[in-house]
């Protein structure tokens, strides 16, 4: 179980650990919440311009950030 923020680099790792188990070719569908409460599909790829995303002001560092899905 992740118990951090997962960075691209581990990202990586961990669809690369999918790939050789076959899972290449599956759908990513990601949690609607913290708590995993629901799901949904991933529609989007990464988006880098963070801080013109940050409609709420959500992001504490938008330097340190990237967006995914």
């Amino acid at each position: 179980m992740i118990t951090q923020p997962i960075t691209v680099k581990r990202l990586k790792e961990l669809c690369e650990e999918q790939i050789a188990k076959g899972n290449g070719d599956k759908i990513i569908i990601l949690s609607n919440d913290d708590e995993g409460n629901g799901y949904h599909e991933c529609y989007y790829e990464f988006t880098e311009d963070v801080a013109s995303n940050d409609m709420w002001g959500e992001i504490d560092d938008p330097e340190t950030k990237i967006i995914l899905g």
